[in-house]
């Protein structure tokens, strides 16, 4: 496992837990430079995120990383954030990654040597597992462009924004406060190139889940799924 140290009053959770995977990769060698010069790279396919408690403005947090899970193209990384200073669990959660082949963006094998130096352990952060039932009430839709300070290096809305976009709209819809999230499990489709217009949908079901999509505004392609457990 690796720790880090941060503050947490200056990135969302959701941030930290996308960036520990480059946390680990740095440290070990394997920067920006080293998956350009072996063409590849890895995209986030999945996310799931578990809130357990609110990190205080200026808290310490330590970032626990692991990964539990290497197949072929495949990999899933475990995190853990906790109050550095009493030890309080903030959030928990696994990202599932996809090596991809940067001439073709198509997967690629993860070489053998690179899952020898990150090392499996096998364990699970994350404690729960949900899934929403029949849609209940009516569905709420709010329209979202991808603006230049949301991207990432690979010019493609930042994986955390697609998580800001849902708790804002999960927030609009029903009036209540992101500390009100329970968590997310979300699932990432295609990419939301800059300017697109996006239709983020959000479903209230009777299972207590609510179901969100992102659609492309003009042709309904799905870009990307979340279910969202609010406590």
């Amino acid at each position: 496992m690796k720790s880090a140290r941060m503050d947490s009053s200056t990135t969302p959770i959701s941030r930290f837990v996308l960036h520990a995977g480059n946390l680990v990769t740095n440290a070990l060698g394997m920067g920006a430079a080293w998956y350009e010069s072996e063409g590849t790279f890895f995209v986030v396919r999945g996310l799931h995120l578990e809130f357990e408690s609110g990190a205080r403005e200026d808290e310490t947090l330590t970032l626990t990383t692991w990964l539990s899970s290497a197949r072929r193209v495949r990999g899933h990384r475990e995190v853990a954030l906790a109050s550095a200073v009493d030890g309080r669990a903030i959030a928990n959660a696994q990202l599932d990654w996809v090596y991809v082949d940067r001439a073709t963006l198509g997967p690629a094998r993860m070489p053998a040597d690179m899952v020898e130096r990150l090392k499996l352990e096998d364990a699970h952060a994350c404690r729960e597992t949900w899934a929403p039932g029949q849609p209940t009430g009516d569905a709420r839709e709010a329209l979202r462009a991808a603006q230049h300070h949301e991207l990432d290096q690979l010019q493609h809305l930042n994986s955390a924004v697609y998580v800001e976009w849902f708790e804002q709209a999960w927030c609009e819809a029903t009036g209540r406060l992101p500390a009100d999230i329970r968590g997310h499990q979300l699932e990432y489709l295609r990419q939301v190139m800059l300017g697109e217009l996006m239709r983020i949908v959000t479903q209230a079901t009777d299972s207590g889940v609510w179901s969100q999509e992102i659609r492309h505004a003009d042709t309904g392609e799905l870009r990307a799924r979340n279910w969202l457990m609010a406590r």
